[in-house]
């Protein structure tokens, strides 16, 4: 009886189980549909979102171009047949400015002009001559505003870009192409507009070197044809050293340009300064000279740059790795001739594991030709003989550039000192290495036990120690013109900037 209960119970339970089962699929039949429902809605309405933005920028573009466009031939008619060097980013600060006059004040209007004029006379751009007389012989308009302005924006591209392009700029005459300036420059030279600062904000781009301001002042009383005799003793902070001075009396067109390559130069009150066709290392600090000394620069076919670091370390005892362009040039071939020129030079020849290798189990016959890579590493162990000889005073440089020391101490004798392969030889490096420990916390006693040692070890510098190389062959001090021989030729073919320059002192 019982089992036939349970027999009897068991299709009741079993239907009931089946009913609730049913239940749950009918109501998740019905959620389901509805949950998919509701995010394709989601779905569909951000897709919407999404495009409707799109067709807003676009739209928004579309409205920037056409005004843009509008703003451009509005310029076009006002300056007529003047030629406009940056036509779309002059029309693009108009369009800010919703074409108010930005030249209205006399001072700020001469304050540009002044710099604009020292630029073209260089003759760094081919085209900035041009617009300055166009200028020049505009009378106060719409016109003129424009002519300005279009100039101020080739002006404040230089500037912002001549530090990190002084070696093609500067030396290389012709390479400079007027272009827009970064949008960020521009907004904020139109924040100054707006804010009737803009006689301040081009104060702070003009060099507060003193010598370029020399300079400056001595071309607005010359003219382009005239050349001045250089006259009177060289002063320290000409930074000429005892260097044989280029007698040639110094023309308009070197004094411009080299008073552009000064740009890139600060007062001489903190740092390394040396100037490469001088010769000479100063060590300014705090304004004092604390030491000066004869250097030895880059031949002509391995010159040194033009470049502004600081100071990292000092090693003392370095060894010397040697550039790929030495050691394939130079090392190698008197390596082939005879392989016992690298242990008697103290040359270690590594491979690209880190093993020595034996020079006399090279098949030196294979490297024949010097533009073909040697495979291995060499490099000069520490000692008195290296190349690098007892210092070496690192700084952060894309040419692998630095200062040391040299064994070769004889060559700080001759006139012409442009005898490296492009870093600077410094003949008072251990004056130099001294000051320096000594700021890092180094005693004299410590500097001379590392040295006995031969064992190479870094100091980290712990002043600020800019190190400026660069490039100036005229200059103008206390009213005095100086000079110095081209030696890398970079003066040639200056070329002849047309230029009313009387029309420009009057305007200024």
């Amino acid at each position: 009886m019982n089992t036939m209960k349970k027999l009897f119970t068991l299709p009741l339970v079993m239907s009931a189980s089946f009913a609730v089962a049913e239940t749950q699929m009918s109501t998740q039949d019905n959620v389901l549909p509805q949950l998919s429902f509701e995010l394709q809605q989601e779905r569909a309405a951000e897709l919407a979102k999404q495009a409707e933005e799109r067709l807003r920028v676009e739209e928004e573009k579309r409205i920037a171009a056409e005004t843009l466009q509008q703003a451009q031939q509005r310029i076009l008619q006002e300056v007529g047949e003047n030629s406009l060097q940056l036509l779309q980013a002059t029309a693009n600060v108009y369009s800010k400015l919703d074409f108010k006059p930005i030249w209205q004040d006399a001072s700020t209007t001469k304050l540009f002009l002044k710099e604009y004029a020292l630029f073209a006379a260089s003759g760094v751009s081919a085209k900035s001559a041009n617009a300055l007389q166009q200028i020049l012989n505009t009378p106060e308009s719409v016109a003129r505003d424009i002519l300005l302005t279009d100039s101020f924006l080739d002006y404040l591209y230089y500037n912002k870009g001549v530090s990190q392009s002084a070696n093609q700029w500067l030396y290389k005459l012709g390479s400079y192409k007027p272009k827009s300036p970064d949008e960020n420059s521009i907004e904020q030279w139109v924040f100054a507009i707006n804010n009737h600062t803009t006689h301040q904000f081009i104060d702070t781009l003009i060099p507060k070197n003193h010598i370029y301001q020399e300079m400056a002042n001595m071309l607005f009383t010359m003219s382009p044809t005239s050349e001045i005799e250089q006259s009177g003793q060289k002063s320290q902070k000409a930074k000429s050293g005892k260097s044989k001075s280029d007698n040639a009396p110094v023309s308009f067109q070197k004094l411009a340009l080299n008073a552009q390559r000064l740009r890139i130069i600060p007062s001489f009150n903190n740092g390394i300064f040396v100037n490469i066709p001088s010769y000479q290392l100063y060590y300014f600090r705090d304004g004092e000279l604390v030491l000066q000394s004869k250097v030895i620069v880059g031949r002509n076919e391995r010159r040194t740059p033009v470049m502004f670091s600081k100071l990292s370390n000092v090693v003392v005892n370095p060894p010397w790795n040697v550039p790929p362009t030495i050691k394939n040039k130079d090392l190698v071939p008197k390596m082939r001739r005879d392989p016992s020129y690298a242990n008697s030079h103290s040359y270690e020849i590594i491979d690209s594991a880190g093993r020595k290798v034996d020079p006399y189990s090279i098949n030196w016959a294979a490297y024949d030709n010097p533009n073909k890579n040697f495979p291995y590493h060499i490099r000069q162990k520490a000692g008195d003989d290296s190349a690098l000889g007892r210092y070496k005073f690192n700084m952060p440089s894309s040419d692998a550039i630095y200062l040391h020391d040299t064994p070769n101490r004889g060559l700080f004798s001759k006139t012409n000192r442009a005898l490296s392969s492009g870093c600077v030889r410094v003949a008072k490096s251990d004056e130099l290495a001294t000051l320096l420990l000594k700021e890092a916390g180094w005693s004299e006693q410590r500097k001379k036990s590392v040295l006995a040692s031969k064992k190479t070890t870094s100091a980290q510098i712990r002043s600020d120690n800019p190190v400026y190389l660069y490039y100036v062959t005229a200059w103008v001090e206390n009213g005095k013109i100086h000079s110095l021989p081209d030696i890398y030729r970079f003066d040639t073919n200056l070329p002849k900037v047309r230029i009313d320059w009387d029309q420009v002192k009057n305007v200024i």
